[in-house]
């Protein structure tokens, strides 16, 4: 008899069970529709936040009308026909702006743990006056997000870069940087990024100065790092007082160029002086100088009948790494009270630079 009855038994405890998991799984449902709703909703008021704040410093900030989407496993705000202009006269040359298609913000559900920015479609870029049109396969940015805390890092990436600029078309393969901030501790900032495979457009190589490296710069890469106070001050020069008198630095701690024949790096230290000039000093390093030293007079920046004595300047500098390897030059280099120095010989002085008053 009792075994007759267990089917029956059993039936309604899986139906309970079923019923129970159904339950479950409308909640799991309905609380990401409602977290989905809360991280979209949060996306679009901080942009909000972002428009609102820039506009009332002279910005000047256009878009349509934004779209959400993601669902269920993140939280996306498509924003169309984005323009972003800074202050200042574009007539006169003055200020930057950006346009581009479309910008997506997104975060990961459940865990928004990063913001992700991804521009699509055709951009392009105001520099004063120039408008400079480009695409790119590939442009996604990222900035990790802690509890609590506005973002203190970003790494952004550019792909298949095609530019239509004033003198031509420049092409990038690969565009990559990481920057670091924040403004209670040291440094400030440290950026870094690369440049590598960029052909340039050919009427930049008709200058005299540029034809001698060749059409396509194999890599630039840039790593510093920003020490002292950055305030938003009234002025520019008020910014500028303050940050030297918090003891404030630029270090270059790689500046590496690798064009042609030329493959140089430069490693320097950078502050203001009272009056508000630069004041430098640093070392420039050359690989195989002698070769760097024709291009640069095939460049006609070195007079061929300084040749020779260039090279044997430059070859008093120059030495053999230890672990083998092509010859290198170490010269260092200095900027104090407008005087450029090389190796401590006085090259040039430049005119000092006048900061705007506003």
């Amino acid at each position: 008899m009792n075994a007759k009855q267990a089917p029956s038994t059993r039936a309604p405890i899986l139906g309970r069970v079923l019923f129970g998991v159904l339950i479950l799984l409308a909640a799991l449902v309905a609380g990401q529709s409602l977290l989905w709703r809360w991280s979209t909703g949060a996306l679009a008021e901080g942009f909000s936040d972002w428009v609102i704040k820039h506009r009332a410093q002279g910005w000047t900030i256009n878009h349509g009308i934004p779209d959400r989407s993601g669902w269920p496993f993140a939280a996306r705000l498509t924003i169309p026909r984005l323009s972003i202009e800074s202050p200042g006269d574009e007539t006169a040359g003055q200020g930057m702006g950006w346009q581009v298609q479309a910008i997506t913000l997104a975060t990961p559900l459940p865990l928004p743990d990063a913001l992700r920015l991804e521009a699509t479609g055709p951009q392009a870029l105001r520099l004063g006056a120039t408008r400079i049109p480009f695409t790119s396969e590939r442009f996604a940015a990222l900035l990790p997000l802690e509890a609590g805390q506005p973002p203190r890092r970003a790494n952004a990436l550019m792909q298949g870069i095609v530019a239509q600029t004033p003198d031509g078309v420049l092409t990038i393969n690969r565009l990559g940087g990481d920057a670091n901030w924040s403004r209670n501790a040291e440094p400030a900032l440290t950026l870094q990024f690369a440049a590598e495979d960029a052909a340039l457009p050919p009427t930049w190589l008709r200058a005299p100065a540029l034809a001698g490296f060749g059409p396509k710069i194999a890599r630039l890469e840039f790593d510093g790092a920003l020490y002292g106070s950055v305030l938003p001050l009234p002025s520019l020069r008020e910014q500028l007082d303050a940050w030297r008198a918090s003891d404030g630095k630029l270090d270059v701690r790689q500046l590496r160029l690798a064009w042609g024949d030329l493959d140089a790096g430069l490693r320097l230290s950078a502050r203001l002086d009272p009056a508000l000039q630069p004041a430098l000093a640093g070392t420039l390093s050359v690989t195989n100088p002698n070769a760097a030293i024709d291009s640069l007079a095939r460049s006609g920046l070195i007079q061929r009948r300084a040749l020779d004595g260039t090279k044997f300047a430059v070859g008093m500098l120059t030495r053999r790494p230890p672990n083998g390897g092509p010859p290198v030059a170490e010269i260092p280099i200095g900027l104090q009270n407008g005087v450029v120095s090389a190796a401590q010989i006085p090259l040039t002085r430049l005119p000092p630079i006048v900061w705007p008053q506003h």
